[in-house]
């Protein structure tokens, strides 16, 4: 249930051990071009506002997020909850279409936070464990990073990056020369992008939209490990929203059903379920699933569906430098000052990583002149110069866990099918800024 990135590699993975794989999905399935050609003929101002959602068509049995015209489809609540804007897609593929491809780990202090520094929680498990993973996942999303230990992020690694780093743009290598020499140490970011031809995927380009989408398909995308999953046997079907888990008298699961694109109903039973449908929908599901073995929920005997809901709480800080930076060559993002990223000060304050955007500035600096009134050559030459000095950074901070945020069920709203809607409860973010 879900093709987003998860669904669609466990389906790729299954299909060729020679299982019968159902793939189930609430979405349409749109093509490459149809995406792109979306995204040229969008307004100024969705392009303006990185409206990354419109340019895919959405089911009417099945409706996402939007932020032009932004609509409420999780009902937010708490005193935080207007900060939450939830940017994911119900597409086959997932919202991998729209993402920049960014594939960090975790540092190995990040999964011991209370043994560390007494906040958060331990995991149960440790980096060490978990890092045979990693690199199975960076080999199936065909990832590019730095194969030098001292550009790494953690450099904890058992084995290299399947592709070399994605090459630096000037406004990388400059912004690194400035901010290296105080501390903030500025490395490549490791990406699922193609440094050379992958799988079927060609060698990037510099294209520069990754976000909304990579228009050649250099960029991993859950798209391609669902059409990889189906070439070995793998069914896939559109407009299929799940919304009845049944379980036998051993509370195992038996079999699904789903509503179709004119809520038929249907069933499939199987030997093993894999519920992939992202940290709202996932949720969602379980709860709105409840029978009467799981009143609750299922899954849900600890009460803990849905709860310690987090996200990428951060911000954006936008300058002009006082030289020329040409951001805009290459993908989406290629360097991060990760020197924030883990010290002594995390008992007090957040992490933070630092991103340097390099998505186009064109698009911006015409806004922002425009707003200055300014017309002809002065305007032309006021767009040239803040495209060439603009700087964009996105940091993003640490939340740590809390049970009382969390994904519950609406009691007044539903989808077309009559499924209630996520709603999300967002207490406190319960992250602190260090100042830098």
């Amino acid at each position: 249930m879900g093709s987003g990135v998860v669904g669609a590699l466990i389906a790729d993975q299954l299909a060729g051990e020679g299982h019968s794989v159902l793939v189930l999905d609430a979405g349409l399935r749109i093509e490459r071009a149809q995406a792109v050609e979306n995204w040229r003929n969008m307004p100024f101002a969705n392009r303006a506002g990185s409206d990354f959602q419109g340019l895919y068509p959405q089911s009417k049995w099945a409706p996402a997020p939007l932020y032009w015209p932004e609509n409420n489809y999780v009902g937010l609540s708490g005193p935080d909850g207007k900060g939450f804007k939830q940017g994911y897609l119900k597409t086959v593929g997932g919202t991998t279409w729209h993402w920049a491809a960014s594939s960090w780990r975790h540092l190995p202090v990040d999964l011991k936070m209370r043994s560390a520094y007494g906040v958060g929680r331990d995991w149960p498990i440790s980096y060490d464990e978990l890092e045979p993973y990693y690199v199975r996942a960076e080999e199936a999303m065909g990832a590019a990073g730095p194969n030098d230990p001292a550009l790494q992020s953690p450099s904890e690694r058992s084995k290299p990056y399947p592709m070399d780093m994605v090459p630096w743009s000037y406004g990388d290598k400059r912004f690194a020369e400035v901010v290296n020499a105080h501390g903030y140490r500025s490395v490549p970011i490791p990406q699922a992008r193609s440094t050379r031809p992958w799988n079927g995927r060609p060698t990037c380009c510099g294209n520069n939209n990754c976000q909304p989408s990579c228009p050649i398909g250099a960029m991993y995308n859950g798209i391609h490990s669902v059409m990889a999953a189906e070439a070995k046997g793998a069914v896939v079907l559109a407009e299929a929203v799940v919304y009845r888990i049944d379980t036998d008298e051993n509370n195992r699961v038996t079999a699904v059903h789903w509503y179709d694109s004119r809520h038929n109903s249907h069933r499939a039973a199987s030997e093993a379920f894999v519920i992939a449908s992202n940290s709202l929908e996932s949720p969602r599901l379980l709860l709105a699933a409840a029978n009467e073995r799981n009143p609750a929920g299922i899954a849900n005997s600890s009460d803990q569906v849905g709860r310690n809901m987090m996200d990428h709480s951060g911000f954006h800080c936008f300058f002009q430098a006082d030289e020329p930076m040409w951001i805009g060559r290459g993908p989406a993002q290629s360097s991060c000052l990760v020197g924030p990223r883990d010290g002594a000060f995390r008992s007090q304050y957040s992490a933070n990583k630092m991103i340097l955007n390099n998505i186009t500035q064109v698009t911006s600096a015409t806004s922002a002149a425009l707003k200055k009134g300014l017309v002809g050559a002065v305007l032309d030459a006021e767009i040239r110069k803040r495209t060439i000095h603009g700087v964009d950074l996105s940091i993003s901070l640490e939340p740590l866990p809390d049970p009382k945020n969390r994904v519950t069920l609406s009691k007044t709203r539903a989808d077309p099918h009559g499924i209630p809607l996520p709603r999300r409860v967002l207490r406190r973010r319960r992250l602190r800024a260090q100042r830098l």
